[in-house]
């Protein structure tokens, strides 16, 4: 039994030493410099895996951000508190803010920007302390979904009263005109945007001017900012953008077809400086929505006229209306005229009136009627395009519509200081109160604002142009054509004549005006383009009135009266005679 447990004894000594033994073998091992023995070596290959040759790896590609399904954010005041009922869009779906000013949207990859309709109790955002054009959106970013604003709440609420300046195609190139003729008649070299900063900003300057500190003043631009004839310049668009913004008034732009002439690259200068195309914005009690409604055809950028939308459009539209309150007035704003046009597109509708043949009206025209009709504070609608100043009315589906058509800042395309049908370069100048248009007056550039008409002789010519050979009028009768600028059949026009007044009548043609084919003749008959000419089938004339003097030695007056209650007069002894200062430049 001794032995047994001896044996056992021993045993485990041996084993305690050989494990002492082996302990201190590889802790030697581990401490041995790096110089290793044929053994260590096989140790080594056995622990460690075979080297293997580098291989020719391909780099890694870059991963392009998700496009996450929604966009979102918030709607906060400069407070930091939620802004609920804040409409945002991108261009193809709304959504109104909660209560906690959130939004969600669908991410449409076709989306350009995310935008708010500015509210009317809040300040118009600007591009810069400089530059008052309106800044209301965020262009949209691959793999970004998060898009929040910061609105700042007018002091004073929603506005009682603002004035809104609205112009007509400024339509400047990035050209001089060297044949730009001065009162000498000597060629002056002088560039669109020059001409627009000195007359037309000038201008509205002073309007801002003469008008009460407190007044609330904001700005439309009717598209055609540029046109690109004079070769395509990339700064062009924001350099007129920062132009039109450098006055006191917070102004918008619609697109028109020159800003984009079926150019990709156009198109994006104009959203890089202005935004999204199609957007809304609030003042007063009055519902803007501006939109593209230039649609194009043809290798040579021709476009239908009139204006268009798409189907994709015409859903935004219902989408925005729909959460506009019902109680507003809706302003419609885009470029080409709905009521009116000579290239049709689809189901356009000719027109029937008899002056008016070869017109036609919009396809869409009757939709938007009918979306319009649901706002009991009516409606407006407004464009340009046309370089002549029209109120177009016509009957659309037991509507009575009113298109009020601007003249152009620019006029003839800067080839001189009037519009084609003798209106003179200018803009409009409105004034809403209360959720109602209350006043409307066309300012001529550098004119008196209370000069809203002139008067010609009907058998006066106007190198080769009278009144009496275009409208069919008696010569040698001494009749008074006036040209009441903004009139529509709400004017009454009367003459005046030895104290007694009596009813002048209207003109409706579709034939040029005499007076300003005159101011134009040399342009005119130099060029093929014959925009300024008889030929032209395009313009609408129904703002001119005549009056057969009873007497050739009578006193005469021309008194015309607004639907806003105002009254403008015109002396028959400042009648013109001959085309005043001409400004008017031709090719060679």
């Amino acid at each position: 039994m001794k032995n047994k447990y001896m044996i056992i004894a021993i045993l485990a000594a041996v084993c305690c030493a050989a494990a002492i033994v082996y302990a201190l073998r590889w802790r030697m091992e581990e401490e041995l410099p790096q110089k290793p023995t044929a053994v260590r070596r096989i140790a080594t290959r056995k622990r460690q895996a075979p080297e293997k040759k580098p291989e020719n790896k391909k780099p890694e590609e870059k991963k392009e951000p998700t496009t996450p399904p929604f966009i979102n954010g918030t709607v906060t005041d400069t407070e930091g508190n939620p802004m609920a009922g804040v409409v945002v869009s991108n261009g193809i779906d709304c959504a109104a803010t909660d209560s906690l000013g959130r939004y969600k949207l669908p991410n449409d990859s076709t989306a350009r920007f995310v935008f708010f309709t500015v509210p009317a109790d809040c300040e118009v955002p600007v591009h810069s302390a400089k530059d008052h054009t309106a800044h209301f959106y965020k262009p949209i970013i691959k793999g970004v979904s998060r898009y929040s604003f910061t609105l700042k709440k007018l002091a004073g609420g929603v506005e009682k009263y603002y004035k809104m300046i609205v112009l007509g195609d400024p339509q400047v190139t990035n050209d001089f005109n060297p044949y730009y003729n001065g009162p000498d008649d000597k060629p002056l070299e002088i560039g669109d945007v020059e001409r627009f900063a000195t007359e037309t900003m000038a201008d509205i300057r002073r309007t801002i001017r003469s008008l009460p500190q407190e007044t609330p003043i904001y700005g439309l631009s009717m598209g055609d900012d540029v046109q690109y004839y004079g070769g395509f310049n990339p700064m062009l668009e924001k350099q007129i953008r920062e132009v039109l913004g450098s006055s006191k008034m917070r102004i918008f732009s619609v697109i028109g077809n020159h800003d984009q002439d079926n150019n990709p690259e156009y198109l994006n200068k104009w959203e890089e400086a202005w935004g999204p195309t199609d957007y809304s914005f609030d003042r007063g009690n009055e519902h803007y929505v501006c939109f593209n409604n230039v649609r194009f055809h043809g290798k040579y950028a021709s476009y239908y006229s009139p204006g268009e939308l798409s189907d994709s459009q015409m859903k935004w539209l219902r989408q925005d209306l729909a959460l506009t309150p019902k109680s507003k007035k809706v302003v419609l704003c885009y470029h080409i005229p709905f009521t009116f046009g000579t290239s049709p597109f689809g189901k356009a509708r000719p027109l029937s009136a008899a002056h008016e043949k070869g017109h036609y009206s919009s396809s869409r025209l009757p939709a938007l009627l009918s979306l319009l009709s649901e706002f009991s504070g009516g409606y407006e609608l407004f464009c340009g395009h046309t370089h002549f100043a029209i109120n177009h009315e016509t009957e659309i589906d037991g509507h009575h519509v009113i298109e009020h058509c601007h003249a152009a800042a620019c006029g003839n395309i800067w080839q001189s200081n009037i519009n084609i049908c003798g209106t003179p370069n200018g803009y409009y100048v409105y004034t809403f109160r209360g959720g109602r248009m209350v006043s409307c007056y066309y300012k001529g550039t550098f004119w008196d604002a209370h000069k809203q008409m002139t008067l010609f002789h009907a058998d006066t010519d106007f190198n080769g142009e009278s009144y009496a050979a275009d409208w069919d009028l008696p010569r040698d009768r001494r009749i008074i054509v006036a040209n009441v600028f903004n009139a529509d059949s709400r004017w009454r026009i009367t003459a005046e004549e030895n104290g007694v007044e009596y009813p002048m009548h209207r003109i409706n043609s579709k034939g040029q005006d005499a007076f300003a084919t005159g101011y134009h003749h040399k342009y005119a008959v130099a060029t093929s383009f014959r925009f300024i000419s008889k030929q032209n089938s395009y313009l609408i004339m129904n703002h001119l009135y005549y009056y057969e003097p009873k007497s050739a030695e009578s006193k005469i007056r021309i008194i015309a009266r607004d639907p806003y209650g105002h009254t403008f007069t015109e002396d028959a002894e400042n009648i013109v005679t001959e085309p005043f200062f001409n400004y008017a430049h031709y090719y060679k």
